[in-house]
């Protein structure tokens, strides 16, 4: 795990109800998804939006919220998503009159392949340091 990731464990909803039977599958994983290679942070963000995207909506969520849900730091769930954009699993999508954005499921037909998967963690990794070196050299121009 990167250093400056902070794990939490996400608390259970108070209100929790057992599913009824009669509910959908609580979970279908397709083999081709199970077997890209995505990490538990990737996975589990993907779970988040795939719950939480409507026909008409995309998941638009504020990222706060989806690091407290899925029990990440805020900077993990940014990474994440624009891992899972650049690899073209996720679509981001201005939502219209909202500061957040939105987030849809694309169809496999517009996923990289798995052998370029590491390469856009590296490359989304290495703009993570860069951003925070420029952030740490403005704070100290600052005092």
């Amino acid at each position: 795990m990167p250093k400056n990731v902070r794990r939490t464990n996400p608390e259970p909803a108070k209100n929790w109800k057992r599913p009824t039977d009669d509910d959908k599958r609580p979970l279908f994983v397709h083999s081709a998804l199970d077997e890209y290679g995505l990490n538990l942070y990737e996975f589990r963000i993907l779970a988040h939006v795939a719950r939480r995207e409507s026909k008409n909506r995309g998941c638009d969520a504020a990222q706060g919220k989806m690091a407290k849900v899925c029990g990440m730091s805020q900077r993990m769930v940014l990474e994440v998503l624009a891992v899972l954009c650049d690899a073209g699993i996720l679509r981001k999508e201005k939502a219209d009159g909202r500061r957040t954005n939105s987030y849809r499921l694309n169809p496999p037909s517009n996923w990289e392949h798995p052998s370029k998967l590491d390469e856009i963690r590296n490359k989304r990794h290495k703009t993570s340091i860069a951003a925070q070196e420029d952030e740490s050299a403005a704070q100290e121009d600052e005092s």
